[in-house]
């Protein structure tokens, strides 16, 4: 058993397989594709409380990479003029993320591409 286990991790070890561990970061970019600047993108909590993610975002621009340490399901927010505005609860996979941001039959719309 002991041979066994000694294999396997110097296949893991030779390989350098990354993709066998669960990725807990996100890096996130952001465009904004509204008419309106975005103050603030936010994640919500169950409380009310919200954690932001990016400061500014003018529009038809992309903001800056942002890296969390989040993986999961989770409620995303904007806010436009002060109002908040919920987009929605979303996956975080981890990884890569770039979030489409746009204002579309009378409603704000969020989408992970």
């Amino acid at each position: 058993m002991n041979n066994f286990l000694l294999v396997l991790l110097s296949a893991f070890l030779l390989t350098s397989c990354t993709h066998w561990f669960i990725d807990t970061e996100a890096r996130i970019r952001v465009r904004n594709h509204t008419d309106e600047d975005i103050d603030r993108f936010s994640i919500l909590s169950k409380t009310g409380q919200h954690m932001v993610l990016i400061e500014y975002i003018p529009t038809d621009y992309d903001s800056e990479p942002h890296e969390v340490e989040l993986v999961g399901e989770f409620e995303f927010a904007v806010f436009l003029n002060d109002s908040l505005i919920n987009l929605g609860v979303h996956k975080l996979k981890g990884g890569a993320v770039y979030a489409d941001i746009r204002y579309e039959k009378g409603n704000y719309k969020m989408r992970f591409r």
